[in-house]
């Protein structure tokens, strides 16, 4: 018999299922002091960038407030899910006028 270790879904994972209710929970119970600091834009782009509904203009307000927040682009193209040159070509120029 193969042995494994079965372990609960990440955040990230969780967020890109979508499952907010889950998220909250984590949260209401999330110890804090022994927490992994991160930029708040990390999750915020996550979170906009994992939500279908999302206008372009959202993702690139996040994309925006992250590098403001000293986020790189290669971490940009990982909450994206895009590659860091596609991410800094796509988000590093002022957006076409619609």
């Amino acid at each position: 018999m193969e042995r494994c270790i079965v372990t609960e879904p990440t955040l990230d994972e969780l967020m890109d299922k979508g499952d907010w209710d889950e998220v909250a929970r984590r949260y209401e119970n999330f110890d804090f002091e022994r927490a992994v600091r991160r930029p708040i834009s990390d999750w915020w782009l996550r979170c906009a960038a994992s939500n279908p509904k999302s206008p372009d203009q959202l993702v690139r307000a996040k994309v925006t407030a992250a590098r403001v927040d000293g986020v790189s682009w290669h971490r940009i193209g990982e909450l994206l899910g895009i590659p860091q040159e596609e991410a800094q070509q796509r988000y590093d120029s002022p957006a076409e006028p619609s």
